[in-house]
């Protein structure tokens, strides 16, 4: 009996080798990861670097030894897998540690190699003190090197959700930091009112924010020590580049495996490649959208999981297809949280689709009770039939609830009213009576009434 070979030993990877291993207790399961570490929560580095998570490790979920002893999957860390011959079905894997390769073959294969972070290519892009942030190997060096009281200066390279998490956490640790980027304003996929409250929370939190700059060159006599725009010179002790990732695709491609949208791999709503018996998922790969209605490129740990755990079932013969994503999430930014879901006006209008929307400023919990604070909602919805199709939050408290709450009622074809008229919970440190998701909808249901005639 041949493995199953899964290349790649975090979310995706490591979710779809347990679900294996649960359908077919007797099949051997092979996972060959680069790193060092897997199945790791690598969205908890930026939280690592501030010492609010102290111990790396507790961002460790399971080691080798643990899918050995309790689940009977081999994981070898360090090792790379060079090539994948898919006539012959075998992989050509190396050791790392001791430069030893060999061949390894396989029933079904299951590629799962991740994404890296993008590296702009300018000069300098290579030196000491430039740091990405994507694995953690990258947290632990970027922490290590913030532990020099030296590095006090740091500049933090894009302004999406990693960038944002980064800085809030080099200010804790009374870093002085500024941003570069190359938009105008913060998150564009926001509404403008809401980036506008984002960067008076970055202002208020003394953080220093350069716009419309793309970044030239990075300098510095043997390690950084000046950042370059085409508008400005910034010196520095480090840098933090966030300017997004891209998937690591080209040993699928050198294989013959297709890729799709943003060079991902191309995969059905089984998580089946153009190859037999190969199937991919997580970061590398593409993802069905619900609203879309087509793959996507989306690489969120949600969903790296939840496609892993089907390719799993699907690599021991299950025909379970992938419902598909909206792209839900949410950041921690200082005191506030920031969250998306579905789509934007601009977003329907690419998909070709009307949209109208409604902005609402309320309060997150009973106005009586201590510590109300002020919650910004905005829905996006078809002003034909007044389903929705989108919502964004920012506030400071049950955001990420909230935006989950929207995220359901955009998968079950909810429109304003039937949204208006679930019937949620109410206590006043929690909630106000009238529930701020339902004064959304209610709002934007009379915007959209009125608009009707």
């Amino acid at each position: 009996m041949q493995p199953f070979v899964v290349i790649g030993g975090v979310a995706a990877g490591m979710s779809a080798a347990s679900k294996a291993r649960r359908l077919r207790p007797d099949w051997p399961i092979i996972v060959y990861e680069q790193g060092s570490h897997v199945s790791y929560g690598a969205c908890g580095l930026p939280y690592y670097l501030s010492g609010v998570i102290p111990d790396y490790r507790k961002m460790i979920i399971r080691d080798p030894e643990y899918f050995l002893k309790k689940m009977q999957i081999q994981v070898h860390v360090r090792h790379r897998v060079l090539a994948i011959d898919t006539e012959n079905k075998k992989v050509l894997v190396k050791n790392l540690d001791t430069g030893e390769t060999f061949c390894q073959r396989y029933e079904t294969l299951l590629y799962a190699a991740g994404a890296s972070p993008v590296l702009p290519p300018v000069p300098g892009v290579a030196l000491p003190g430039v740091f990405p942030l994507r694995t953690l190997e990258d947290g632990l060096a970027l922490h290590s090197r913030l532990q020099d009281p030296v590095v006090r200066r740091i500049v933090v390279i894009g302004g999406g959700y990693v960038g944002l998490e980064v800085i809030e956490n080099l200010r804790l640790l009374g870093k002085e930091v500024q941003l570069i980027e190359l938009e105008e304003r913060l998150l564009l996929h926001f509404a403008p009112d809401f980036s506008a409250i984002i960067r008076d929370e970055l202002e208020k939190n003394q953080v220093e924010m350069h716009f419309g700059e793309s970044l030239a060159a990075l300098r510095g006599n043997g390690h950084l020590q000046t950042v370059v725009t085409e508008k400005g010179e910034y010196p520095c002790d480090l840098a933090v580049l966030a300017v997004g990732v891209r998937p690591n695709s080209d040993l699928a491609k050198a294989a013959g495996i297709a890729l799709g949208y943003k060079n991902a791999v191309a995969v059905d709503r089984r998580m089946r490649t153009n190859m037999p018996d190969i199937l991919a998922a997580g970061d590398c790969a593409e993802t069905y959208h619900r609203l879309w209605r087509k793959n996507v490129y989306l690489p969120l740990g949600t969903t790296a999981n939840r496609q892993g755990r089907l390719a799993g079932e699907n690599a021991c013969g299950g025909q379970a297809e992938f419902t598909g994503v909206l792209g839900t999430s949410v950041a921690k930014i200082f005191s506030l949280a920031a969250a998306k879901t579905g789509f934007t006006e601009q977003e329907a209008a690419q998909a070709g689709l009307a949209a109208a929307s409604s902005i609402v400023e309320t309060i997150d919990h009973a106005i009586y009770y201590p510590g109300a604070r002020r919650l910004h909602l905005k829905l996006v919805y078809c002003p034909r039939s007044a389903v929705l199709l989108g919502g964004q939050i920012v506030g400071s408290e049950g955001v990420a609830h909230r935006i989950d709450v929207l995220a359901t009622a955009i998968a079950a074809r909810m429109t304003l009213q039937e949204l208006g008229e679930v019937d949620m919970s109410y206590a006043p440190p929690y909630k106000g009576v009238w529930e701020a998701v339902v004064v959304a909808a209610n709002v934007a249901q009379s915007a959209w009434e009125k608009a009707k005639g």
